[in-house]
């Protein structure tokens, strides 16, 4: 019989799995929405103490995923930032842009083997470029 420990490392890299499987299971951008050209996701990060994380710009084109769940950038954080909820509607209805803010579900190590909420914000924007329906005749 095989043990299998529920340790933080075990249930994070379980975590990741899934995510993985999610992206895989996704499809890519080109699949899913043909007329894509392509899609920047900037992520501001605001962090109520302590030190703040620099700023993220993701780029995507026709052949990444069509999946987009950003991993907490604290190395020592279990959660991540899911902008599928926002992402996959804007570009079935085919718009240009969305913006929000999500709060970090995670938990982070506190000194020890305790862990405590993270709670860092991360203000996005998601801007999609489309080519043109009808090209102009030449």
């Amino acid at each position: 019989m095989r043990f299998v420990s529920r340790t933080t490392r075990s249930l994070l890299e379980q975590q990741r799995e899934r995510s993985s499987q999610k992206r895989a299971a996704a499809g890519t951008l080109a699949r899913s929405f043909p007329r894509v050209e392509e899609i920047q996701v900037q992520l501001q990060f605001l962090a109520a103490n302590g030190v703040v994380p620099a700023a993220q710009m993701h780029a995507l084109y026709p052949s990444a995923p069509a999946y987009f769940e950003f991993s907490c950038p604290y190395g020592d954080c279990d959660g991540s930032f899911d902008l599928n909820a926002v992402a996959l509607p804007m570009l079935r209805k085919s718009e240009s842009q969305a913006e929000g803010s999500l709060q970090c579900q995670g938990t982070r190590t506190a000194g020890g083997m305790a862990r405590r909420p993270c709670t860092l914000r991360a203000d996005f924007w998601i801007n999609a470029r489309y080519e043109a329906s009808v090209r102009a005749a030449g």
